[in-house]
């Protein structure tokens, strides 16, 4: 860090300081108990679907906070954390207005409060090599016996303290859960060989979450009927589906029945884990049910994925030695405008991960209204799926980059009125060979008049459609790791949130959307990531431009140093010759040391915008918040004034 900003630095530490403490001593004089709430997403403010749930508990719910205040003497920071979990649940329980009964208790060493957290599933934490434990988590029963547990409160995932506890006491005092019908040819549950053969396997992140609130229950691919009592179908990948199941997902929709399809033209999840399929080593990548989807009057783009400049993600990309970072543009980390924040379902998502995502269209002349969710920039262009699978050529796809200004729709709701995907009727399935029968030609696939088949559908469809599956892949969109035996999901990107409020929007259970969606992942900082794009850009086209030169002065170089004579012998250099291979010398040491300025100004235009940011935060926000409660005191003065001169 250069001397000046290192001076800033500490003068707006210095000033931060001074100004802390006056805001500190003026705060509860000024404000009273009252709190301002400034963070973008309303982080430390209780939401409307967390009051909403909080108004309809019937039945009173059991709430114990387990936690060793031994914790909090030896690790100060979870001693914080510890205050604010205890101050929320406190808030909690006055809203419930008695429903809630709370019990805050310390799990002491070898004490009967430690059994009782034991028994209740909580996580033990060795604090020391003594063997003695921790504990901070919460156990929670209602009148039903019904429990759920918080094992631990881990720091990772403090930004989603609120949806955890609302979650918690949304499913003790509501029970029963909606059922999802789960028809995939992806084995989002973890590898089936593994399984058969006694490995332990993991499910992916998006299925548990899904678990804690839903009941997912896995339909498998065959069926002739959805259950009865399935609520919303979630269709993944579907490939190759037979035409009975179809035909029940069909007359599922038409009688009313809402589901959430993810459509991939390539599925990464299933090239990366191909004993993953379902059954393994199944068909291709890509999504086949063009019939149904055509019916609800939106089609996927045939063997075409979406190449987005501004929301490609970097990824190592070159040969050899020469590794660099370039932006992928079939992988997209998606914000902004880029998502739909009119829909509940999207409103308050921060970013979601796309991997080789398909676009989206309406079919010409659908009844239906196709009503984007999330959606490409202007700056992307229709790539063919060849050029992305196997090992791709990420520099290649960056050089023959080509937008098209138009902005493609990754995921749909589709709404309205709709018919039949069958209309002549339920298809016949063919018979099966007999053994030792020649094999009978290709015969188009035969139907039969249904009497209780739906031709039209009994209410206006409502279907949510995603051109891509692998934002359910773990390794897109989250960091799972282990925490004394137990899984520590951390997101980086709102995949979970997103589908999660999408099946509450289908099924009809929509308070926690806006909850969840608060957690927020990584903020990023676009201003920046704007400016090194479009530094990038500049060093890319100079880069070139450079390279270009430095290979043609070097393979004339080349040529002079190897010329030779009618009788291959090599010809002295005239003068003029040496001369030309001094110049070109010169000419190629200029060349890289233009290369390595064009680096260093991309990083000084970087570093000068970042040093900026710094002095904002620590020196004009304190100044801020201190003017604000300076007005808020002057206010409040006037207004007892007013009142005392009133009585």
């Amino acid at each position: 860090m250069s001397r000046s900003a290192t001076g800033m630095t500490l003068a707006g530490l210095g000033l931060a300081a001074v100004l802390l403490i006056s805001i500190n001593a003026l705060s509860g004089r000024l404000l009273g108990g009252d709190t301002i709430d400034l963070t973008d997403q309303h982080l430390y403010t209780l939401s409307d679907g967390t009051k909403t749930i909080l108004g309809k508990i019937d039945e009173p719910v059991t709430l114990k906070l387990f936690y060793s205040k031994q914790l909090g003497e030896q690790v100060p920071s979870f001693g914080v954390y510890a205050q604010r979990v205890r101050e929320l649940l406190q808030e909690y329980a006055a809203r419930a207005h008695g429903r809630i009964d709370l019990h805050i208790l310390d799990p002491e060493p070898y004490s009967e409060v430690e059994d009782q957290a034991t028994a209740a599933g909580l996580q033990g934490v060795p604090l020391d090599e003594g063997g003695e434990q921790v504990y901070f988590g919460l156990a929670g029963s209602n009148s039903t016996d019904d429990k759920q547990t918080i094992a631990f409160f881990q720091p990772e995932r403090e930004r989603f303290l609120e949806y955890d506890l609302t979650k918690l006491i949304q499913q003790l005092a509501f029970p029963k859960k909606k059922v999802i019908g789960l028809v995939s040819s992806l084995a989002l549950d973890g590898d089936p060989m593994a399984r058969m053969q006694g490995q332990p396997t993991q499910s992916q992140v998006v299925l548990d979450q899904l678990r804690q609130g839903f009941d997912v229950r896995d339909i498998g691919v065959g069926f002739d009927k959805v259950p009865a009592d399935v609520d919303l179908l979630m269709i993944v990948q579907p490939q190759k589906l037979p035409a009975k199941t179809e035909y029940a997902v069909d007359q599922f929709v038409m009688n009313g029945g809402h589901a959430l399809v993810f459509a991939d033209p390539n599925a990464e999840f299933a090239q990366a884990h191909p004993s993953m399929m379902s059954p393994p080593g199944g068909p291709p990548s890509a999504a086949s049910f063009d019939r149904l989807l055509h019916a609800w009057g939106v089609e996927l783009v045939p063997g075409k994925i979406v190449g987005d400049r501004l929301a490609a993600r970097k990824v190592n990309a070159g040969t050899g030695t020469h590794v660099q970072a370039a932006e992928y543009l079939a992988w997209l980390n998606l914000k902004g405008d880029a998502i739909n924040h009119d829909d509940p379902i999207t409103g308050q998502l921060g970013q979601l991960n796309f991997a080789t995502a398909g676009a989206l269209q309406p079919v010409q002349g659908a009844k239906t209204k196709l009503e984007w969710l999330v959606r490409s920039s202007a700056q992307s262009e229709l790539i063919d799926v060849a050029r992305v699978q196997g090992l791709p050529d990420v520099l290649g796809l960056l050089a023959a980059f080509k937008p098209t200004g138009e902005r493609y729709v990754l995921a749909a709701r589709i709404t309205g009125p709709a018919d039949t995907a069958f209309p002549d009727g339920k298809p016949v399935e063919p018979e099966a060979a007999k053994p030792g029968d020649p094999p009978k030609p290709d015969e188009p696939p035969k139907s039969a008049a249904d009497p209780n088949e739906i031709k039209t559908a009994k209410e206006p469809i409502n279907v949510i459609v995603v051109a891509d599956s692998d934002l359910l892949d773990d390794r897109f969109w989250v960091q799972v790791q282990d925490f004394f035996g137990q899984r520590a999901a951390t997101p980086t990107a709102n995949n979970a949130d997103f589908v999660q409020n999408a099946i509450d929007s289908l099924a009809g259970t929509g308070d926690l959307i806006g909850l969840r969606s608060r957690g927020s992942a990584v903020r990023p900082f676009t201003v920046v990531d704007q400016l090194q794009r479009q530094a990038e850009d500049s060093y890319r086209a100079k880069e070139k431009e450079l390279q270009d030169k430095l290979r043609e002065a070097q393979s004339k170089l080349v040529e002079l140093r190897t010329s030779k004579g009618p009788d291959g012998k090599d010809v002295p250099l005239s003068a003029e010759q040496q001369q030309s291979i001094n110049d070109l010398s010169a000419t190629i040491i200029q060349t890289r040391s233009q290369l390595r300025q064009v680096q260093l100004a991309l990083r000084q235009d970087i570093d000068r915008l970042k040093e900026a940011l710094v002095g904002f935060d620590l020196v004009l926000v304190p100044v801020v918040l201190a003017v604000m409660a300076l007005i808020i005191g002057l206010v409040r003065g006037q207004r007892r004034k007013r009142r005392a001169q009133a009585a």
